[in-house]
């Protein structure tokens, strides 16, 4: 989860500051989207706008994903410490 959070604190800290660096009006979307998707025409951009959704979605699933097997090798790791710990009292009779 702490990563998420960086992740999400750069990006605000990095669109505020890219927002922040010029007047409101100086923001031209037209030009914007000719720049990155070649084009400007709604009907035109379906495509690269489910593409970019589909990239971000998948690179959000991979990092969950991730996360989640460090936590579940974590967990298996303790939970086998304390099963190695508790196996050796029940040996020497110390319960």
């Amino acid at each position: 989860m702490r990563h998420l959070s960086e992740v999400a604190t750069l990006t605000t800290t990095l669109l505020a500051s890219v927002m922040a660096a010029g007047p409101a009006h100086a923001l031209e979307v037209d030009r914007l989207l000719k720049q990155v998707f070649g084009t400007s025409d709604p009907s035109e951009l379906g495509g690269p706008i489910f593409a970019a959704i589909a990239v971000a979605a998948f690179l959000f699933f991979w990092g969950a994903l991730k996360i989640g097997r460090r936590r579940q090798r974590r967990m298996i790791e303790t939970y086998d410490d304390q099963l190695q710990d508790y196996a050796s009292r029940l040996r020497r009779g110390k319960l």
